[in-house]
């Protein structure tokens, strides 16, 4: 009946903001209110905490064991919103915006060294009063997930790289890798038309993102242009072990979830990485990208609560 309800107010909700967004007047206003209805419909709360770099956004919901979502470089905690529904009524769920990222204020360009962005969401989690934790992570997320649990194994139970992870050598170059090469940054978005154009790198086929949103989320990253090429100077920069030399420090029961179509890292990447894993669990996905967790929100999170449990 709970569930019932939090559905009827989901479509009232919606209705709401297609009128809205269909008057053009109030674009912003309307993806928020969206937002909103989602983040209630996947039992989520909007919470915020303070640390010594500023405030950290972040989304809560579920009961149990803690499960920690962190995004990749340039995403949101709102990626994950979809595929966590699945996983909060079994489980406590943390969708961290990354300090520096998302709703979060930007941070000066030392803050992404990869050392520094770990000791960042440390800093947020126990202000959180997170404990013991399983992890999941994409992208630039994971090689952050994958220092925090070789630093603290006593508090990380498990380690799931959803989606492939930055740091590992893939016998054959990806898209992306072999673009870069040519002095291309796929991901690094200065317009609107870069903005388009990064989806298709993403994603074998655009998941359906509603209108007001996808042109609030364009909005933003575009508003933050100058700052995408300083971020991913400073990331790339890291001076830090790649998680691939890290994973033998990896103690704790891991998860490799890499989809076929990855354009990002090649996915003949998935077999060096579980391989180095002293305890790894390696899934191959099909008919996704490089978000799995927005690809196949279900299906991803089916695997996860699987390998948890």
């Amino acid at each position: 009946m709970k569930r019932f309800w939090k559905r009827t107010l989901v479509t009232v909700l919606a209705l709401i903001v297609g009128l809205v967004g269909a008057s053009e007047i109030w674009p912003e206003r309307a993806a928020k209110l969206l937002l909103a209805s989602l983040n209630l419909s996947a039992g989520l709360q909007r919470k915020s905490v303070e640390t010594s770099f500023g405030k950290v956004h972040y989304l809560e919901g579920g009961e149990g064991q803690t499960v920690v979502f962190l995004h990749g470089i340039y995403a949101l905690k709102e990626h994950w919103v979809d595929m966590s529904r699945h996983v909060s009524d079994d489980y406590r769920v943390i969708l961290l915006d990354l300090p520096g990222f998302g709703q979060n204020r930007r941070l000066d360009p030392a803050q992404y060294d990869y050392e520094r962005q770990a000791q960042n969401v440390l800093e947020a989690l126990n202000e959180i009063g997170v404990d013991q934790f399983h992890v999941a992570a994409n992208s630039m997320g994971a090689q952050i997930a994958g220092q925090i649990a070789a630093s603290i194994p006593e508090r990380v139970q498990s380690v799931a790289f959803i989606g492939s992870p930055v740091g590992i050598s893939s016998p054959t170059p990806s898209d992306m890798e072999q673009a870069i090469a040519r002095g291309h940054l796929p991901l690094v978005v200065t317009s609107y038309d870069e903005y388009d154009a990064r989806m298709a790198w993403l994603f074998p086929e655009e998941p359906f993102i509603p209108r007001p949103i996808a042109r609030f989320w364009a909005s933003s990253e575009v508003s933050n242009a100058e700052s995408n090429v300083v971020i991913w100077n400073a990331v790339a920069s890291s001076n830090v072990p790649k998680l691939e030399e890290l994973a033998t420090s990896i103690v704790q029961p891991t998860l490799v979830l890499w989809c076929e179509e990855d354009r990002i890292f090649h996915p003949s990447g998935a077999e060096v990485f579980a391989d180095a894993l002293p305890n790894a669990t390696l899934v191959i996905a099909s008919d996704c990208g490089h978000l799995p967790m927005l690809d196949k929100p279900a299906e991803t999170a089916r695997i996860l609560s699987d390998f948890i449990n």
